[in-house]
Order: C-alpha cells, then sequence, then structure tokens
C-alpha cells in the first residue's frame, strides 16, 4: 500500500539572500579629497584620504579615517535573519609601512557621520616580504582585534576582488553574528570570534588608517566598492496540526546522519550563508550522510508529494 505524508513543521525561508538593495557605490571616479566627494572624516588629521579618478588611496604613516552614509539606514531585525555585504577591489603595491600581525582597514559602521559607532565585519590585512594577506573579524574591539580568520597571501602588485558578508540571526538561539570573506577564488573565509553584540542598525562603511608609517595598514588601494542590504526574513514555521511524519525526523542531528519520515526528490542541504552543501534523492526511513558537514545550523529542502518542502536542522 503506498503510503501518503503530510508535512509537519515546515521551515519556511524567506528571501533573505533575494531582495537585495545597492545603498553605496563608489568608483572613486574623482580627484581629491574623499571629504569633497561625500565622506564623512571621524578621526585623525581629515583631508588625508584622496581619490585619483580611479581608486582611493591609503598612506603608510597617515591617520585620517572616513566614513559613507548608506543611502538609507539598515535596521536589523531583532527576531530574524539580517544580511549585508561589500565588495570592493583592493590592491597594495609593496611591504612599505604594512603591518606583519594584523589590522583592519575596512568595515561597516552603525551611524554615518562624526561618530559611527562599533565596527563590524571588519576586513584586515597583513604583510611578508612577497606579499599581502586579506582577513575578515566578525566584530570587537581593540588593535589588532581577536582571532581574525585570513586567506592566502596574494603577491604584491596583485588585485583582489573581495566580497565580505555580514549575517546576524536573532531567530538563533543564541544569537549569532558572522563574516565572511570571498577573496578572488580562494577558499570561503569564516569568522564569527570577534567580541561584543551585533547592531541593531547598519549605517555605512568606513575606511581606516592605522599604525605608523613602518608598521600599519600601509599603502593600499581600495577600488569600485559597492554595499548591499537584504531584505530580513526569519524562519517561520508551518504548523500542518494532523500530520504523521515529518520531513525531516531528526531535525538534531547528533550521529551524522539525517532522517527523512518521507520520499523527497531534489534534497538539498544549504549552510546558513545560502550555498548548497550537500544535494540528494531520498526514501521513506531513508538517510543522508552530513559527517563531513561543521557543527552547526542548516536548512534541508526537497520535494515531497509534488509539494516544496523545508526544515531547519541543528547538527551537533
Amino acid at each position: 500500500m503506498r503510503k501518503i505524508f503530510t508535512i509537519l513543521g515546515i521551515v519556511a525561508i524567506s528571501a533573505v539572500a533575494n531582495a537585495q538593495t545597492t545603498v553605496l557605490t563608489d568608483n572613486f571616479n574623482y580627484t581629491g579629497a574623499l571629504t569633497s566627494n561625500g565622506w564623512v572624516s571621524h578621526s585623525g588629521t581629515a583631508g588625508q584620504l584622496t581619490a585619483d579618478g580611479t581608486k582611493v588611496n591609503l598612506v603608510a604613516g597617515n591617520s585620517e579615517d572616513a566614513n559613507k552614509a548608506f543611502s538609507a539606514p539598515y535596521a536589523v531585525s531583532a527576531t530574524g535573519i539580517s544580511k549585508a555585504d561589500y565588495s570592493a577591489t583592493i590592491n597594495v603595491a609593496n611591504a612599505t609601512g604594512l603591518t606583519t600581525s594584523g589590522d583592519y582597514f575596512l568595515m561597516f559602521i552603525v551611524t554615518a557621520g562624526a561618530v559611527p559607532g562599533n565596527f563590524n565585519g571588519r576586513l584586515y590585512i597583513k604583510g611578508s616580504a612577497t606579499g599581502y594577506t586579506l582577513g575578515v573579524l566578525n566584530n570587537g574591539s581593540g588593535t589588532p582585534a581577536p582571532n581574525p580568520t585570513y586567506g592566502t597571501e596574494i603577491p604584491y602588485g596583485t588585485p583582489a576582488n573581495i566580497t565580505l558578508t555580514y549575517i546576524i540571526d536573532n531567530s538563533a538561539n543564541p544569537v549569532t553574528n558572522t563574516a565572511t570573506l570571498q577573496i578572488n577564488s580562494q577558499p570561503l573565509l569564516t569568522n564569527n570570534l570577534g567580541t561584543g553584540s551585533a547592531p541593531a542598525t547598519l549605517g555605512g562603511v568606513a575606511i581606516r588608517q592605522a599604525g605608523n608609517a613602518t608598521s600599519g595598514t600601509g599603502n593600499v588601494s581600495i577600488s569600485n566598492l559597492v554595499a548591499r542590504v537584504y531584505s530580513n526574513g526569519s524562519l517561520a514555521v508551518a504548523d500542518f496540526g494532523k500530520a504523521k511524519s515529518l520531513f525531516v525526523r531528526n531535525t538534531f542531528v547528533k550521529n551524522n546522519e539525517i532522517v527523512f519520515g518521507a520520499d523527497a526528490k531534489n534534497v538539498k542541504v544549504y549552510n546558513m550563508f545560502g550555498q548548497v552543501v550537500k544535494t540528494a534523492s531520498v526514501k521513506a526511513d531513508g538517510t543522508l550522510n552530513v559527517s563531513d558537514l561543521a557543527k552547526g545550523n542548516y536548512i534541508v529542502t526537497g520535494t515531497v508529494n509534488s509539494e516544496a518542502v523545508s526544515q531547519k536542522i541543528l547538527k551537533d
């Protein structure tokens, strides 16, 4: 006899990863001080950060920090998932003035203006005799802030196209805030090791010149700076009342096997950054091995009885 399953506890993923709005664009296609072109100096000697028509140039030993406001502040959801990212092209000509221990030079700010608040989604840099290395920290304080995650070294004079994504999940218990960094074709870097709480708003992007002429953020160029924010979302549970089985039976996965309660096609497992990390088709009472996945939250989607379903799981 053919079993017909109804689905209980379906998790509907809202369009956190889809509905995006560009809130800042600066191609630095002007010459002169950033503060004459929409930026506000909030620390150091005003007027030191300048553009040359294609990029802004950080100079070893300079001290100005400046920020630029989003077209509108981004309110972080108090109960759901919020996401913002920025992308840019980074280049470093040589090791002059570049720290070997690491410091940050590009980040999100809470409020644009003279008092930008805490820094989140920080882009780090350090150098050696042969090249520079970029890293990421979700948030924190101090110089250097604790435990940034670094990629692999890039030869001096070689541009790096980066995208730094900052995700705040206030639907999780405990709440999480995580930053990821994509550098060219290097493996994705993930960091949630910074101290401090996630912000309630994001208001813009800041550029920071730190250290001194021999050990600091060095001579870095930034071009093609773009920031985006995404529609806030939540993980809402749809209750189908009299259901007799679950799409995923063990939403708390302790034994590296996801157990399914129904035949399901086109099964996909997503991490919390929207990346597909597993695909399968399964039978009722079948399993999917996830021993190669890190501990944490995932979303499992599939098709059951021609209906699209999804479920949030936690791998322990």
